[in-house]
């Protein structure tokens, strides 16, 4: 095989890549990615550092029209075009017509790499936490650039060097090629944002308050139905007097469920006496949910579910709650050994918490909310509702949910 038809290859490849990873950045950023994007997310910095890129204002772009879009369809935009052009250099016929394609796609990863390094300090110096899928993008742009301009140097003729080719080619071929470019372009925009929100009607989080936006998803919450949630024996926050009522179901290796975690003890804080929070468990393990298949092999959500019920019952559940996703954050795994070391830490009466986790009341408890999950039809973690409605699946619009609690203490 030539060699610029290898180069095209790879560049495809990597291209391919970052599509992905665009793709589950925009998941991200609508809160419908998978709780495997939260757990990927903890190897660098803090357990939910995705979710707190995905839910700052520098994750998206106001659009006239449209409204706010998500950078990563950028992205996803961005690799879909030089994939395009890495296909029509592997489709050349000969190296003279590769050289004009890569020249292209260098262009363009070169601008994608200035923006890149853009957000990524806005990421450190600004938001304080860096998102590992979105260093993965920029890793592949930094590829697609070493690529496009191996690619140039092995097709160039001996008398041309690498500016003249740059300054030289990519109009030629991009007026040649416009249609498919600006097609894919388009086309990719169109999908990355169908597929990408939870579902049609629901609007992306609103990261600029703008309360327009907020009362259409007010009311998009009010028409929802009002369910029955059994909160009897349930661990909460806050007053037990409050009116208005939140109920989390979470998995406490869960990344989206620990920031929702945040996000909520910051509402009740600046709510005092108005809310209150019930903590459920949904544990996204077979071992103690039976709506699921997969059982992990040292049951660890199963376990930390356990172990949240048990302190409740010495009257200690939100420190050992808090300590759990501490343990999360700092990517320890739930095991035995370490929720015991949590509860001594706690000051827990040892030996009841040891009976406790051991006890078929315990076990019956997290089956029993399993079973109130699903007639609430729950399939993922954090699913939150509000007064007996549900809120859209994943981490909460910090932005919408205040505004929320302002539309619901007026009607008290």
């Amino acid at each position: 095989m030539k060699q610029y038809k290898i180069f095209s290859i790879l560049g495809l490849l990597f291209s391919l890549v970052g599509m992905g990873l665009s793709f589950v950045l925009a998941q991200e950023y609508f809160g419908t990615a998978s709780d495997a994007i939260g757990k990927a997310c903890g190897v660098l910095g803090d357990g939910d550092s995705c979710a707190k890129v995905a839910s700052s204002k520098y994750s998206s772009i106001t659009l006239p029209v449209v409204g706010d879009i998500p950078i990563a369809i950028f992205g996803l935009m961005f690799y879909g075009v030089s994939a395009t052009g890495f296909y029509f250099a592997f489709q050349a016929k000969e190296a003279g017509e590769a050289k004009g394609f890569f020249s292209f796609t260098l262009i363009l990863s070169a601008i994608g790499e200035i923006v890149d390094m853009i957000l990524l300090v806005i990421s450190v110096s600004i938001i304080g936490t860096i998102c590992p899928l979105c260093l993965a993008t920029y890793f592949m742009t930094a590829a697609i650039i070493a690529i496009s301009i191996v690619g140039i140097i092995s097709s160039k003729n001996p008398e041309e060097n690498l500016m003249s080719i740059v300054q030289k080619y990519p109009l030629e071929n991009f007026k040649l090629k416009y249609f498919p470019y600006l097609a894919i372009a388009i086309l990719l925009f169109g999908c990355g944002l169908a597929f990408a929100r939870p579902s049609k009607g629901v609007h992306p989080p609103d990261r600029n308050g703008n309360p327009e936006v907020f009362q259409i998803k007010i009311k998009e919450y009010e028409a929802k139905e009002l369910l029955k949630i059994d909160t009897a024996n349930t661990p909460f926050l806050g007053d037990p007097k409050a009116p208005i009522t939140i109920v989390k179901y979470a998995d406490y290796n869960c990344g989206h469920c620990m920031h929702a975690s945040h996000i909520l003890r910051q509402i009740v804080a600046e709510n005092s006496g108005l809310i209150k929070i019930y903590y459920k468990n949904f544990p996204l393990d077979g071992n103690c949910n039976r709506l699921l298949q997969r059982k992990s092999p040292d049951g660890s959500s199963c376990v930390a579910a356990a172990a949240s019920l048990c302190a409740n019952k010495q009257g200690k559940f939100y420190q050992v709650y808090s300590s759990l996703y501490e343990d999360n954050e700092r990517g320890v795994r739930h095991t035995g050994p370490s929720v015991l070391a949590i509860a001594k830490q706690q000051q827990l009466d040892m030996s009841k918490f040891q009976s406790c986790m051991n006890s078929g009341e315990t076990s019956a408890q997290i089956a029993k909310e399993v079973d109130e999950a699903e007639k609430l039809k729950i399939q993922s973690t954090p699913s939150i509702y509000v007064n007996n409605r549900a809120l859209e699946p994943g981490t909460p619009d910090p932005g919408f949910l205040n505004a929320l609690i302002k539309h619901l203490i007026t009607k008290i």
